[in-house]
């Protein structure tokens, strides 16, 4: 079917409506070609085709193997990676650290209790090994989740944008994990405990110190 059929066409406004409306939280994996194609009533390969125009405007990353990823709810993403992409490593992961600081802090002055309850759950899959992201790669779906409760929207998106750009670092080997998974996992633990304490400065020193050593440049 071309994808410029009405079918196909509708297909692609249902899937970036589900993916905009958050029913697919930022980073989570989607359903499968055959799930959605049964839920909308269309064929696989229509299914494949509104993926990759998706994809194309950077709200979603198909990873081969892995699954389809939600990267952003906006397609502003895709502009504001290659963006990012024309500065150095480490320009981007300082304005990654300011980003997160500040989410941190605005989550922190009025804590919603199930947004809470959302994040230490996504800590907990973390713990467990449970979480639907894919492993060894950041920003994950705590952090999405982290930046979401700051409750401002372009914050969301210029993070989201940067994240792109940072998994392309981490991808070239440009930049690595800077600490270990037990010592990740005791951060985002601070981190929740703040925001839940409703302590705008204790969460923004926990999101500074977090971001300051969760990623590294690689030396060349």
């Amino acid at each position: 079917m071309a994808l410029g059929s009405p079918r196909a066409r509708e297909t692609v406004r249902r899937l970036q409506a589900d993916v905009t409306s958050g029913r697919w939280p930022v980073n989570s994996r989607i359903p499968t070609e055959a799930q959605l194609a049964a839920e909308l009533g269309v064929g696989r390969s229509t299914i494949r085709e509104a993926i990759r125009s998706l994809a194309h405007l950077g709200l979603l990353e198909p990873a081969p193997g892995r699954g389809t990823f939600v990267r952003s709810l906006s397609p502003v993403r895709d502009v504001l990676s290659g963006f990012a992409a024309e500065h150095t490593w480490g320009d981007i992961l300082a304005v990654r650290r300011a980003l997160e600081v500040q989410a941190a802090e605005l989550a922190a002055v009025r804590p919603d209790s199930e947004a809470v309850a959302a994040l230490r759950a996504v800590h907990q899959a973390d713990l467990d090994g449970t979480a639907g992201v894919e492993r060894g790669r950041a920003p994950g779906q705590f952090h999405a989740l982290l930046v979401e409760l700051s409750g401002n929207r372009l914050l969301v998106e210029l993070y989201a944008g940067l994240s792109a750009a940072i998994r392309d670092g981490l991808d070239r080997g440009a930049i690595e994990p800077g600490e270990d998974a037990a010592g990740r996992q005791d951060d985002h633990a601070a981190l929740v405990a703040a925001i839940a304490a409703g302590n705008p400065q204790a969460a923004a020193a926990v999101a500074a110190m977090h971001a300051a050593r969760d990623l590294r440049v690689v030396e060349s």
